[in-house]
């Protein structure tokens, strides 16, 4: 075999691999729910979320498009980040700094096609949403 053609078998290859994998990823897809305030913040408002996981490049993370939906419409909050995921702890973290300077981490568990997780505002760790979500 050339070594031109052994490289584009890897290539292929590692494509379907990452295929497949995606396929079987059970956090790839919509997820839709509430992302419910607590008192911590006043100007916060409760939303309907609609969350879209995507596979990532990198191991052990998704990509992730969290959506509120206004008037019937999603509308995108931040673009798209990377979670790291832990998947025998069944666990999603992404740390944060807002533009105004605010810290915080968004925490998900997820069972099945159920998904819980907060938005813990630092240092203090105070929660300033709670997220309840299933998968479409």
């Amino acid at each position: 075999m050339s070594s031109k053609r052994f490289i584009m078998t890897l290539a292929v290859s590692g494509l379907i691999a990452c295929g497949a994998a995606a396929a079987t990823n059970p956090l790839i897809g919509t997820w839709r729910g509430t992302s419910l305030c607590t008192p911590v913040r006043p100007a916060c408002h409760d939303e309907i979320a609609v969350y879209h996981i995507a596979p990532s490049a990198k191991p052990d993370t998704i990509a992730m498009t969290m959506n509120k939906v206004i008037d019937g419409k999603e509308v995108e909050m931040g673009g798209t980040v990377e979670y790291h995921v832990d998947y025998p702890a069944r666990t999603l973290l992404y740390a944060m700094a807002a533009r105004d300077g605010t810290r915080g981490e968004f925490r998900f568990t997820w069972t099945g096609t159920r998904m819980t997780g907060t938005l813990i505002q630092l240092p203090g760790r105070e929660v300033v949403r709670n997220i309840k979500l299933e998968k479409e």
